[in-house]
């Protein structure tokens, strides 16, 4: 993707917009990481709200936040706080069972 001026100095022939194997592997692999990380996120969210306290509507009718950001706050705060009680264990759902 940038090259910094000493790997354009390694490989002056490489140009700067190209992408090789080794690159779009890497690219596969961080889009798989973060897909991963979503969907932990979603399912958290979605059981949390089904089981533990729903997400509260707003006057419009949509509701005041997403799964995936309700999930991602009960998981940072027990990946962050460990000392914190939650009724969800979000490793359960990392491991799918």
């Amino acid at each position: 993707m940038f090259m910094t001026p000493e790997t354009r100095a390694k490989n002056p022939s490489r140009h700067p917009g190209c992408l090789t194997a080794s690159d779009a592997e890497n690219m596969i692999f961080r889009i798989s990481i973060v897909m991963v990380a979503f969907a932990w996120g979603y399912i958290v969210g979605v059981f949390a709200n089904q089981n533990i306290k729903p997400i509260r509507m707003l006057k419009h009718g949509r509701k005041a936040k997403s799964f995936f950001k309700y999930g991602l706050e009960i998981i940072a705060t027990i990946l962050l706080n460990p000392l914190a009680t939650m009724d969800v264990d979000v490793f359960k759902f990392l491991s799918c069972t």
